[in-house]
């Protein structure tokens, strides 16, 4: 079992001891709506979450991700200098000045320090990286360093403003949320990578589980120095849940690939978890010492997949051997370079066990370089246990990895314990990826300035290192809206045509309502009140916000001036006349009803021919004369009698909230208004009979105490 999965056993024991069915169910990995302070959306299924990371938070990512890339296609093509990107993207690597020759020694790194943890986690869990790459990388510049370091102080950050707002939001882990999905992004450019010696799946795994082992141990070294601290901020509970919550598979873009060599955090190959996994169901409430005899007990019955579990466990028995040597060991030789080459291949492992002379001659050259080191005593006596250890594969492929059958079963179990925490793993990731999926990163969709505006809005998270809070206090601020209907305005648009209505509307409805307005705009008349704001304006309506004194005050002003609309409108259609527009409904009028003879006269004619159809379309005919007839007095009436009447409407309540849609370059962004009361004011009174009641109440009563029943 390795290390990573050890330590993944002794963490989900540690919750399902505390947290038994919200492990199972995945709730302790689940954000509910109602708990995040700002979101869209009630249900996980619709829940988005806006976020961006600060500008130097995001560059900090962005840098370790392309530093990495760089050293690693340094390593693989020297000659490599970031060929084939297009100029308009970004660079695809940082540049590197030096690198050194491939090493696997961790004694270049100063003794318990997080680097040096760090480099033993990587080398031992993930395949073309060796510590060259990582002294480079987590060099005193490096970036894979300053990565380090503001994972520390990015997750404290968010610590504390948990425990400042208190709540169950989480927030600690909607950061950690963020820079995953921060990481991922930024691991796309590996996409445009074509470099001789390293493919896209190998150099995917790399930059994925390496930035996954850095951001891990990062977070221990976090939780360590605040345990010691006994800062406020920490709790075992925490630390449980954020650690458990940073699995492998969220770092790769080809989750199928972390299997593809022993050679990751688990030490199981793809071939030896499909042996496993046939034998026993897992559930995340399994206890894992069950869960292993029973699988143990099963496959004692199936000899060959035992056989081929065996293998496996003797591929990670090896490795694991040999990197103690590597560790200690760079001196150029064949020895070393086949040792290098055997540590990254499952295959040339399984060839190397299948041939009983690999072992003698990777021996015999073992002992040449002994004679470096005989006067040092630990260097021999390393030296001598890898000898040791490679002595029992002279003999026949099945007969050096058959051992007593304690021992046996001993690493059958072991390989089953990592199978039980890869599984568990998959678990946390089902949860965790549904919920990366709900942040939703707001920098693809808006520029700086509209980042900015929503952040101190309320609006949208913001995770940086800086002194500014993660999210501002959204205040919920209450307004009116007032809305302003034309009636009949399609009727009236249709009498004297577009060209007329635009410049009679424009100076009697546009240009006297906008003047009116802008008296009550935002610098306003008073320090008590809001001013108010033009939301919206449609062809026959507007929409108006602001403070409600403003909002009434205004819609006396329309009214006041709809009663000049009479006047206005009589002298374009004026009634007493009889007029062009009488003249033109009856012109209207005669012109169909001689068609309609004419279609008569028709009918009427093969009727007398013997056409059964006929006397059916003379009955739709008639139909069709009697609504002639109805638009006819509708439209006389409508000439003669209606006035140009504004409905006004007015409503209180929460503030509308205003979405901003950024389109393509050079455009104008759109702003959408969408409240409520919007929505209220614009159904107008006649629509609510409660309200049209209370007002009928009132003029009846108006009626009688003023002696005025003609009152309006």
């Amino acid at each position: 079992m390795t290390e990573y999965s050890r330590e993944r056993l002794d963490l989900f024991g540690a919750l399902q001891k505390r947290h038994s069915s919200s492990l199972e169910n995945g709730r302790l990995w689940t954000l509910e709506p109602g708990d995040i302070r700002f979101r869209y959306g009630e249900s996980i299924a619709e829940l988005k979450i806006p976020y961006h990371m600060g500008a130097d938070d995001e560059a900090c990512i962005e840098n370790a991700v392309a530093g990495l890339i760089a050293l690693l296609i340094k390593r693989a093509e020297p000659s490599f200098e970031g060929r084939k990107t297009p100029p308009s993207s970004p660079p695809l690597m940082a540049p590197v000045k030096e690198l050194k020759k491939k090493t696997f020694r961790t004694d270049i790194f100063v003794a318990g320090s997080l680097e040096k943890r760090l480099a033993r986690e990587i080398v031992s869990t993930v395949a073309n990286v060796d510590t060259a790459i990582i002294a480079s990388w987590m060099g005193a510049d490096g970036h894979g360093r300053r990565f380090a370091k503001w994972v520390g102080d990015f997750i404290e950050k968010a610590l504390k403003d948990e425990v400042k707002h208190g709540g169950p939001e989480g927030t600690s882990y909607l950061s950690l949320l963020a820079v995953v999905n921060t990481i991922n992004k930024k691991k796309e450019r590996i996409r445009n990578v074509r470099v001789k010696g390293i493919n896209y799946e190998k150099l995917d795994l790399a930059v994925g589980l390496t930035l996954f082992v850095a951001l891990r141990e990062a977070l221990k070294d976090l939780f360590e120095k605040l345990k010691s601290a006994k800062a406020n901020c920490y709790s075992q509970k925490k630390e449980e849940m954020l650690l458990s919550s940073i699995v492998p598979k969220s770092f790769i873009s080809i989750p199928s690939n972390l299997l593809s060599s022993s050679l990751n955090p688990y030490g199981l190959n793809a071939e030896a978890f499909e042996v496993i996994s046939s034998y026993a169901p897992f559930s995340a409430g399994n206890v894992i010492e069950e869960f292993t005899g029973a699988v143990v007990n099963a496959m004692k019955k199936n000899q060959e997949d035992l056989e081929a579990l065996k293998l496996q466990c003797a591929i990670t028995k090896l490795r694991e051997e040999t990197l103690k040597y590597l560790t200690e060991f760079d001196i150029r030789s064949e020895s070393q370079e086949l040792l290098y080459e055997l540590y990254n291949d499952d295959r040339m492992i399984k060839n190397f066990l299948s041939d009983p002379k690999s072992s003698v001659n990777l021996s015999k050259s073992l002992d040449e370089v002994k004679k470096n080191f005989m006067k040092d005593a630990r260097s021999v006596e390393i030296i001598t246990d890898f000898q040791s250890f490679l002595a029992p594969f002279k003999k026949s492929l099945f007969g050096n990895i058959r051992k007593s059958t304690k021992e046996e079963i001993e690493d059958v179990s072991r390989a089953i314990g990592s199978f039980y925490a890869c599984k568990l793993d998959d678990h946390v990731e089902k949860f965790t990826s549904l919920m990366r999926a709900a942040m939703a990163d707001k920098r693809v969709d808006l520029n700086q300035a509209l980042l900015m505006e929503e952040y101190n809005r309320g609006r949208l998270y913001r995770f940086s290192t800086d002194e500014r809070p993660f999210l501002k206090t959204l205040s919920i601020e209450e307004e009116g809206q007032l809305l302003i209907d034309m009636k009949d305005f399609t009727k009236k648009t249709l009498k004297i045509k577009e060209i007329a209505m635009v410049e009679f509307m424009k100076e009697n409805f546009y240009k006297p309502i906008l003047e009116a307005a802008g008296r009550y705009s935002a610098s306003g008349l008073s320090s008590y009140e809001h001013g108010i704001s033009l939301a919206n304006l449609l062809g026959d309506a507007a929409i108006f916000s602001g403070g409600i004194t403003y909002l009434v005050a205004l819609a006396r002003e329309i009214q006041k001036r709809t009663r000049l609309y009479r006047e206005q409108l009589l002298k374009k259609l004026p009634p007493e006349t009889g007029t062009v527009v009488l003249e033109e409904v009856h012109k209207r009028f005669e012109a169909r009803k001689a068609l309609l003879r004419e279609r008569r006269a028709e009918l009427e004619s093969e009727m007398e021919k013997g056409d059964t159809d006929a006397e059916s379309k003379l009955l739709a005919l008639g139909e069709e004369e009697h609504r002639l007839e109805n638009v006819y007095r509708d439209e006389l009436r409508t000439a003669i009698l209606d006035e140009l009447e504004a409905g006004l409407f007015i409503s209180y309540g929460a503030k509308a909230e205003t979405m901003i849609i950024e389109q393509k370059e050079n455009s104008t962004p759109i702003k959408v208004s969408i409240g409520e009361k919007i929505n209220e004011a614009a159904r107008g009174s006649f629509r609510n009979p409660l309200v049209r009641a209370k007002i009928e109440v009132l003029i009846e009563n108006e009626k009688r105490k003023s002696g005025a029943p003609l009152l309006k």
